[in-house]
């Protein structure tokens, strides 16, 4: 078993790594943050409150949390991390899951990235605020050193240009680059070869993080760009490069990172998983390139909901009609909370008035009845309340009807079929 701590577990590379590697029977995974985090809802095993990168304590603290807990790979999850541990990377108890501490100073600064890149035809062209005229415009202004869009801006006017010269930050201007964004998912083996390469368009971007994102076809232009960048810059595992089309139709690059990609999960399901065989090789094993599956394939994120319920319960009872089955069809959202039932060692009863008899409707779904400690039929002229025997049961039916009288009688918490997913523990 590889035990692996995610820090910060929290950031959306964070959360991308839980969904890389938590089905693997190799890896039990382990989150940790400085501070209270989604990391907390669909980490198995969360930790909380290590004092923040700044302090003089972090190094000493985040060894603590290693031995404690055997780790034996330490996954950073953000840039800043990613700079610092790779820094003190001789101080750890435990082995880094990123490239080189060069590499990750050279990605961190566009400009340096450039620079290390000098000579390449898809490097941008820079500009120094002195020497721009009217001609030159418009342009467009980035922080060296960010993530995202943040601070980034178009600069139109030669007015614009004060922004940059009253900033304490530092800021690069390059050409304005008016075609669609990519990025390029990479991984170089353990012998610098860049062995996987899955390019997908950025489609909807919000707070620099790409919700909309699909699968493009990956050109030879942009393989070179990707064996160039791998040539200059020595890269070990997972790493990613973004490129925007010029007004000439040509590729530019805009950054690369030596790290998990937020949306990597499009090209992880795809047939690669960058950050698992990341793991591996940080481990000393041999990782060898596969062809991707799916050609085309589109990924949309949202906001999405995960719940903490702190319920203890030894029994549930659930209905038939219109919640296991539902518009005619099995409810899955409700077979996978009967299935974390049984893997609990929770009893499962079904209290139904179905119309026919249970059983033949659990063949025709084909449901097994033996999932089920007790299928209970209750007849029209009984209260589904005199049937259940448990005080420390819960009860779950689409009736409100039939929740207010359980409620009343029984004294359970009762729950609608919408509530099932809080039920259900992060999958």
């Amino acid at each position: 078993m590889i035990n692996v701590l995610v820090f910060p577990c929290g950031s959306e590379v964070g959360l991308e790594v839980n969904e890389a590697l938590k089905r693997d029977k190799h890896v039990r995974l382990f989150g940790l943050s400085s501070v209270p985090c989604h990391g907390k809802f669909v980490f198995d095993n969360y930790i909380e409150g290590i004092s923040f990168i700044s302090s003089d304590t972090f190094i000493d603290e985040l060894n603590a949390v290693i031995d404690q807990y055997d780790i034996d790979v330490l996954i950073p999850a953000y840039d800043d991390v990613i700079l610092y541990l790779s820094d003190n990377r001789d101080k750890l108890n435990c082995r880094l899951v990123t490239s080189g501490a060069e590499t990750c100073h050279v990605a961190r600064s566009k400009g340096r990235t450039y620079q290390k890149l000098e000579g390449c035809d898809f490097v941008p062209r820079v500009y120094s605020p002195d020497e721009i005229t009217g001609s030159d415009l418009p342009l467009f202004a980035k922080p060296d050193i960010g993530q995202g869009s943040q601070g980034a801006f178009r600069i139109d006017t030669l007015d614009d240009l004060q922004v940059i010269r009253d900033s304490d930050e530092e800021y690069l201007i390059c050409e304005l680059l008016p075609g669609k964004e990519y990025t390029v998912d990479c991984f170089t083996d353990m012998d610098g070869e860049i062995i996987s390469m899955s390019m997908r368009s950025r489609n909807r971007i919000r707070n620099g993080i790409s919700v909309n994102t699909a699968s493009v076809p990956l050109t030879d232009e942009v393989r070179a760009i990707g064996r160039a960048i791998n040539e200059r810059i020595s890269f070990d595992g997972v790493w990613f490069f973004q490129i925007k089309k010029a007004a000439d139709g040509r590729f530019k690059l805009l950054e690369v990172a030596p790290r998990v990609a937020g949306s990597m999960s499009l090209s992880r399901v795809r047939g690669f998983n960058y950050i698992l065989n990341s793991v591996y090789q940080t481990m000393g094993v041999k990782v060898s390139g596969v062809e991707h599956m799916l050609e085309k394939i589109e990924e949309d994120r949202a906001l999405s909901n995960n719940y903490k319920l702190f319920l203890d319960y030894s029994t549930v009872y659930i209905d038939l009609d219109d919640t296991l089955i539902f518009k005619d069809k099995v409810n899955t959202e409700a077979m996978a909370f009967v299935y974390q039932c049984v893997n609990s060692g929770k009893k499962v009863k079904i209290l139904s008035r179905h119309a026919r008899r249970e059983q033949d409707t659990l063949d025709k779904f084909r449901i097994d009845e033996r999932l089920f400690d007790e299928i209970i039929h209750v007849e029209d002229e009984e209260l589904k309340s005199s049937y259940i025997k448990e005080k420390d049961a819960i009860f779950i039916d689409d009736s409100f009807r039939e929740r207010a009288d359980v409620s009343r009688v029984n004294g359970i918490l009762v729950f609608d079929i919408d509530c099932i997913p809080a039920l259900t523990e992060n999958q």
